[in-house]
């Protein structure tokens, strides 16, 4: 046999387990999403608006986290979807990223934030679901908008917002509300 086609072979081989597994690691395309009911959500984050797609959120995340790490604050990442991007346009979605800070913070880094049009905002409610899966941020989106659209399918009325929150260890918990 020719030597270029061994390595072809042998290139090929190598390189579609590698696509699959770097999917399935660091995207997450292969994982699932589990769905549990939640009660009595609430969490205090400062936030930015973002108008438009919702994979473009995260640079307020970004922008935010920034502020707070040059001040020596940790950020715990969250995005805040307002409507349901199964029947919104991407030019009219309105959403907010930010940052979920475990202390009150000083008078100057909250002037700094605000300076940014960053916001101290609740969001909380007393009966809904959470989902969660293991994937890449817009990955991860894409699978719990499926799962939403299930939700709806059965009946189940859900009240926008949809927080997202980031958790380093790569999994994403996706609450929303139940409409009473």
């Amino acid at each position: 046999m020719n030597k270029k086609f061994i390595l072809i072979i042998a290139a090929f081989t190598i390189t579609v387990p590698g696509f699959f597994l770097f999917s399935y690691w660091y995207l997450g395309i292969f994982s699932g999403v589990t769905t549990n009911q939640a009660e009595n959500f609430d969490v205090t984050a400062w936030v930015a608006d973002h108008a438009g797609d919702y994979n473009k959120t995260g640079e307020q995340v970004v922008k935010i986290s920034r502020i707070l790490h040059s001040y020596a604050f940790n950020c715990k990442p969250m995005l805040v979807y307002y409507e349901s991007a199964i029947t919104v346009g991407k030019p009219y979605l309105k959403s907010a990223g930010g940052c979920i800070t475990e202390n009150v913070l000083p008078e100057h880094v909250a002037l700094a934030l605000t300076k940014q049009k960053a916001a101290l905002r609740k969001f909380s409610f007393t009966t809904g679901y959470k989902l969660t899966t293991y994937a890449q941020t817009a990955v991860a989106l894409r699978k719990v908008w499926v799962e939403i659209a299930r939700l709806t399918d059965k009946g189940i009325q859900l009240k926008f917002p949809l927080v997202h929150i980031v958790h380093e260890n790569g999994e994403n918990d996706f609450l929303i509300a139940v409409s009473k």
